[in-house]
């Protein structure tokens, strides 16, 4: 018996179309972002600096968004947030001096502290039992989409049009996906957590007791550490690569990022064919290590590209399992965790993965201080990806040889 679209759901629409909005202005801002700097200040250190900055706040701030998202329920705190960004981006092009947008990416940072683990909270409450892989992908598929239009979009507003006319663009975006939110889920009434164990015992020490009571947590936040480590060294990268080894315009890079988002919608689709059959925890979290393994190798192999279009071809084959691993990963947490404790792992888990990530970006001041080449750099940095995998992969492959 086939099962009714997940689409049907009024609830999971409008969460969905909120997510669609946010997920478009996210990737425009990525790409947006660094050509600002690059127009206004250069591709030094500038240009690490703005990216890491936007994510210096979710990992200081990280249990102050997790006590509101708690006390208060994730929706309104998401939308203050949405709401908060929209004003930073409309005065982002405006301003002239790398201190002061330094300060404004400061304060968009503070409001994704907020917003990116109150939705993921908010897409758990939307998700029908038995159907989180199909959602999953759903979800991700959305963000991989985003993730193809929305930067050669942002770029070719930037170069052909008007900052001002691009990052205006993003904060009526955050406007629309608030107001979706707030109007279409006020109504119908929002997660609110209970009175849980982590209010009397802290957040950290539940997060220890999660940890112990679900080993399985650690086999997926070891490896999603060291992809963070290459995630955050791949937006710098990917824009020297473009300018600095192949020459091309500034703007180019926006369709890199794009090719690699293309490939996670084929591997959205890839996941979707194996939601019926990736029931089981066993079968989930090996096509978690096999697929991160995949796209560890596929992005590392970067480093040999001889030209743009080749390195567009690659990251397309490695957004394929890249996608895989997401839907597998969320999968898990969900099956394990119930709606409190998923809102708990993620507003600690994001703001580890978060520090990881930074520690990529800032992985790039070896080139951009002319420590290293642009090759020795990545090679260090993408491997980050892959190290992480592997003892776990053997572990699996002794335990099945053992049970033989």
């Amino acid at each position: 018996m086939t099962s009714p679209s997940l689409w049907k759901s009024a609830a999971f629409r409008r969460v969905g179309f909120a997510l669609t909005l946010y997920s478009f202005c996210s990737w425009m801002l990525v790409a947006a972002l660094p050509l600002l700097v690059a127009q206004r200040f250069g591709t030094g250190a500038e240009l690490v600096g703005s990216l890491a900055l936007r994510l210096a706040p979710r990992i200081l701030f990280a249990p102050v968004a997790a006590a509101l998202i708690r006390s208060a329920g994730p929706l309104a705190p998401v939308c203050a947030g949405l709401v908060v960004t929209a004003l930073c981006l409309v005065v982002l092009s405006s301003v002239a001096h790398a201190g002061a947008l330094q300060v404004v990416v400061l304060a968009i940072g503070l409001a994704d502290t907020i917003v990116v683990p109150g939705l993921l909270a908010l897409r758990s409450t939307v998700v029908p039992v038995g159907r989180n892989m199909e959602a999953n992908t759903a979800f991700q598929a959305i963000d991989r989409l985003a993730k193809i239009f929305g930067p050669p979009a942002a770029g070719l507003i930037v170069t052909a049009i008007a900052p001002a006319f691009a990052f205006a663009a993003l904060a009526l975006g955050h406007l629309l996906a608030a107001i979706v939110l707030f109007t279409g889920i006020a109504a119908a009434g929002q997660m609110r957590a209970e009175p849980p164990i982590a209010a009397k015992a802290g957040l950290f020490r539940e997060a220890m007791a999660m940890m112990r009571e679900s080993p399985v947590l650690s086999v997926l936040v070891l490896p999603a550490l060291g992809y963070m480590i290459s995630l955050g060294a791949l937006q710098p990268f990917l824009f020297w690569l473009n300018h600095d080894q192949f020459g091309l315009d500034a703007s180019m890079w926006t369709t890199l990022i794009a090719a690699q988002g293309a490939g996670a919608v084929l591997g959205a689709w890839i996941a979707s064919r194996l939601a019926r059959k990736l029931i089981s925890e066993g079968s989930l979290l090996t096509a978690y290590l096999v697929a991160s393994l995949l796209e560890g190798i596929t992005t590392l192999a970067l480093v040999f590209a001889p030209t743009h279009t080749l390195a567009s071809i690659m990251l397309v084959l490695g957004g394929i399992p890249e996608m895989v691993a997401f839907a597998a990963y969320f999968t898990i947490i969900q099956q394990r965790l119930t709606l409190e404790r998923q809102a708990i792992f993620y507003a600690l888990s994001l703001p580890l993965m978060d520090l990881f990530m930074v520690a990529g970006v800032l992985t790039g001041m070896l080139y951009g201080s002319g420590w290293m080449t642009l090759r020795q750099f990545w090679f260090l940095a993408s491997t980050a990806a892959i190290l992480p995998v592997l003892p776990f992969l053997a572990l699996k492959a002794t335990r099945q040889n053992d049970a033989r």
